[in-house]
């Protein structure tokens, strides 16, 4: 910085100290500035007058003479108190003006300031508000010019406290492993400025503990530090969402005078909502400097729609309408970005609904209009929305636009196909029923007079009414469509074979409308405009099936928010919340995940089945299980990956069908494994098993290796042939020509094979270990309910792929501990032993891996009283599983075996 802006800066802070301590400005002298700065007074001198030439200073005569900063004319008035950075927050006047009252009197508190609150909702703009209040104090002089501004969020190391503290208090060397040199912490960089600590309800106890000293005392203690407390001037800003009923937020009440509540979207004004629209509209035409265009419904989603999470949803909505608008203005001709209301998400184009509603106060603001923002600030005008009424241009603009991006003609067609019913409603409801007389205004006489003699023959045909609004519609229609035959250009309707299919008897009826157009017009109608008249006869109908009828996908995946994020992902590039995700703990019993699975496979599912994308594991055979129980077909992928999830999604939103979404995923993982067709090799062995499932390729060869691996270790020669079914005869057809080449043993699937004769286990019974009975000959009705660790051999497999711990080793613990419960009459049912094994596995790990395990207080405790003597037999047969891997259980986990064993 030049010494010319360090002598503005020193007479601008020293002329607002006095603001604050006087009431009002009186000036600096060049002898004050001179000896601040320790320059010489000559250079003060010649500096300050040239600050008085550019009008940044005002020079007072007198003895001596003195200086001070320049009044701020657009602020008309003496007083910058009054009207400052806060001042220019959007609300300011209206919803905000309570807070912004209150945060001016916590800089203004003397001698420091009050430590204050911030309290609302996620995405309020707590951020937003603490920076300008940090902005608002420097800009009165009660902070230096360069104070500093330091921002942390509790949450980011709220599970590891001791990196929290070191975060925030500073590290001396050597206090713990790896601390090799002393660090200095937030608060020491926040001296003689401001701490904002977000999301402070977060902070572990050992935080609040610190944090309450420092704002009691002004002092702290860096981790590792045994001499006296560091003190420190800084101003505390907190924020959270909690309740300050909460007792961590009663305890911060009696430190923090301060207690500022932020609104949510849903409490501020129409016209509020308005202003911050325009504001991040104009700040991304900012910064992609590229003039940006909104529709005027597009604007009235943004207005009306439900912003769940308030001012933060709101912007980052925007921003990501201007980036998908961005992608088709990239390339074009155009002259700025578009953002259309087609265009966006359906749960933004939602708040059409509330049109009606808030109709008055859209009208009131000027929402009358779509606008275009300028490459400028504050630089934006309204313009007309220019739509047309001819379905042939908008499909004909559509369908130019999409080829553009490079898509396949087959993918357009089926893009078209989704976009025609939203087309066609928004068409249809822009006619409202009125006299005949305004239409004629419009389309001739001859149109109307055929279209109502064909409309009453329609009606007399099928047996139901068309109102005028369906007369109204299909007039413009017809007049459009005969000028563009006259024309010679021809539109293909993307709807045409579906339409055939389903409406056969209106597709005939519109037939007729061909002749009349040929006798009363002269022109030949096509294939595809009298699928067009069809829609129109099916208008309502049409309308409600197109809604409904869409594969559903799931994405299931081990950790804890794997899946959940994946499917975050997809949701928001498609612009759909469509996708749902499912996260299964690595603890958590396999039962429980398919009960949970299953639930959301039935509530998801819209009559056209489900695509389950998942990871490994006990996941690749839910589908099988869930079909055998819902009997709601379902195609299973594992192996999965975000460019998965989208393609699913995107055909899923095609109305793609569920084999062809299958297919089109399958061919973009490679881990998928080879499946047998109609034809089987001489090289398999004469013995054979065949694994077949109706749910994907994926899950056929997961029960064969399984399978394999059991057959492996019991030294057995046979084959297992995986095979795919597409429908019941596929099966039979398949399992009849198995037969007649091999000796076919056993039959593994969610389907049951009709010919009786074939030995038949399904996927559930596979899972639960009880393969081997079949194959030795036990009849499966005659299996004993009581868990055999011979039948749970899979769940080595599973523990191996799943857990970072041997599985063998694990099973060979579990199995002398499985004994030993017998010997004293101690049995786990099957569902508790396959849950308790997932459970131990996922103990051992973390134990073995130096993690520490924290039990709910919650828990009920066990009555030593009535179950002491088994809770110590449980002890002693676990002593097996400790000894293996070298690690000692709790007391909690004895007790979780106890409960298990009788049901508590």
């Amino acid at each position: 910085m030049k010494r010319i802006e360090h002598v503005f800066e020193m007479v601008k802070e020293l002329c607002e100290k006095q603001y604050v301590e006087q009431g009002q400005r009186t000036g600096i002298s060049t002898d004050a500035v001179a000896s601040r700065l320790g320059i010489q007074r000559s250079n003060a001198s010649g500096d300050l007058n040239d600050l008085v030439k550019t009008g940044r200073l005002e020079k007072i005569e007198g003895k001596p003479v003195l200086y001070k900063i320049v009044d701020d004319p657009i602020r008309k008035t003496d007083d910058i108190i009054s009207c400052s950075i806060l001042d220019d927050i959007i609300g300011a006047n209206k919803s905000l003006k309570n807070a912004i009252q209150q945060a001016k009197a916590a800089i203004m508190y003397p001698p420091l300031g009050l430590h204050t609150l911030l309290l609302g909702e996620t995405g309020v703009g707590k951020s937003m508000f603490a920076e300008a209040i940090f902005r608002y104090a420097r800009d009165i002089g009660r902070l230096k010019a360069n104070a500093p501004f330091i921002e942390f969020n509790c949450a980011d190391y709220a599970h590891n406290p001791q990196l929290l503290l070191a975060q925030l208090f500073g590290v001396k060397k050597g206090s713990y492993t790896g601390a090799e040199r002393d660090r200095i912490g937030l608060v020491e960089k926040a001296n003689h400025g401001i701490l904002f600590l977000d999301e402070v309800h977060r902070l572990p106890p050992e935080g609040q503990e610190m944090l309450f000293y420092l704002i009691d005392k002004g002092a702290f203690r860096s981790m590792g530090e045994i001499e006296a407390h560091q003190k420190v001037e800084i101003l505390i800003i907190c924020a959270t969402t909690e309740n300050t009923d909460s007792v961590l937020l009663r305890t911060f009440t009696r430190r923090i005078p301060m207690i500022i509540q932020l609104p949510s979207i849903r409490e501020r004004s129409m016209s509020e909502r308005w202003e911050l629209i325009k504001c991040f509209f104009q700040r991304e035409a900012l910064c992609l400097k590229v003039p940006i265009g909104i529709s005027q419904n597009s604007l009235r989603a943004f207005l009306l729609y439900d912003c769940v999470n308030n001012i933060g949803q709101l912007k980052s909505d925007i921003k990501l309408s201007c980036a998908k608008a961005f992608l088709d203005y990239v390339g074009s001709k155009e002259k700025m970005l578009k953002v259309r209301s087609e265009d966006l998400p359906k749960y933004i184009r939602q708040g059409f609904v509330n049109y009606k509603e808030h109709r008055g106060e859209l009208d009131k603001i000027g929402v009358t209009r779509g606008i275009v923002f300028q490459v400028s600030q504050d630089s934006y005008f309204s313009v007309e929305d220019t739509h047309t009424d001819n379905i042939y241009e908008v499909l004909e603009e559509k369908m130019m636009n999409l080829k553009s991006k490079g898509l396949s003609e087959e993918d357009i067609q089926l893009i078209m196909s989704l976009d025609m019913d939203t087309y066609i409603k928004k068409y249809m409801s822009k006619f409202r029923q009125s006299n005949l007389e305004e239409l004629y205004k419009i389309v001739d006489r001859k149109v109307v007079e055929v279209t109502q003699e064909f409309l009453q023959y329609a009606a007399e045909k099928l047996e139901r009414q068309y109102n005028d609004k369906i007369l109204f519609g299909m007039c413009i229609h017809i007049s459009s469509t005969l000028e563009r035959i006259r024309e010679g250009k021809e539109i293909l309707n993307p709807h045409l074979a579906e339409i055939q299919k389903l409406y056969s008897r209106e597709y005939s009826v519109a037939n007729y409308f061909s002749s009349m157009m040929k006798k009363y017009f002269g022109v030949q109608a096509s294939l595809s405009e009298i699928g067009f008249i069809t829609m129109f006869l099916v208008f309502d109908d049409y309308l409600g099936k197109a809604e409904a009828g869409r594969v559903g996908v799931i994405v299931a995946m081990h950790g804890a928010s794997t899946a959940t994020s994946m499917a975050e992902v997809a949701n928001r590039l498609l612009g759909e919340k469509y996708v749902v995700g499912y996260d299964m703990p690595l603890d958590q019993r396999t039962e429980i995940a398919l009960e949970e699975i299953t639930k959301l496979v039935e509530l998801h599912n819209e009559g056209h089945g489900i695509i389950m994308l998942v990871d490994m594991g006990s996941l690749v055979m839910f589908g099988d299980m869930i079909y055998e129980r819902t009997e709601i077909p379902i195609k299973t992928v594992e192996m999965v990956s975000t460019p998965m999830v989208l393609e699913a999604t995107r055909k899923a939103l095609m109305k793609m069908s569920l084999e062809d979404i299958y297919y089109a995923v399958t061919n973009l993982s490679p881990y998928i494994g080879r499946m047998h067709g109609n034809t089987f090799s001489h090289q398999l062995k004469d013995s054979v098993i065949v694994t077949a499932c109706i749910t994907g390729k994926g899950t056929a060869i997961k029960l064969k290796n399984m399978i394999e691996k059991l057959l492996c270790e019991q030294g057995r020669k046979v084959d297992v042939i995986p095979i795919e079914i597409s429908d019941m005869e596929d099966f039979e057809r398949k399992l009849t020509k198995v037969s007649q080449e091999k000796n076919l043993i056993a039959v593994v699937s969610s389907i049951k094979p009709r010919d009786k004769t074939m030995k038949y286990i399904s996927t559930k019974q596979l899972v639960e270990g009880k393969l081997d009975l079949l194959l030795s000959g036990t009849a499966m009705d005659s299996l004993p309910n009581e868990l055999v660790l011979e039948q749970l051999q899979f769940m080595q497999d599973v523990i191996s792929e799943n857990l970072a711990i041997d599985g063998k080793q694990f099973m060979q613990a579990w199995n002398s501990f499985y004994l030993e419960l017998k010997k004293h009459s101690l049995v786990l049912s099957e569902e508790a032993g396959i849950g308790l094994i997932m459970h131990l596995a996922c103990v051992v790990e973390k134990l073995t891996h130096g993690e520490i395990i924290e039990y709910s207080k919650r828990t009920e405790p066990l009555d030593r009283n009535q179950y002491g003597g088994s809770c110590k037999v449980v002890e002693i047969s676990l002593q097996a599983l400790e000894e293996s891997f070298h690690i000692n259980l709790a007391d909690h986990e004895y007790e979780n075996v106890v409960k298990l064993i009788y049901y508590l």
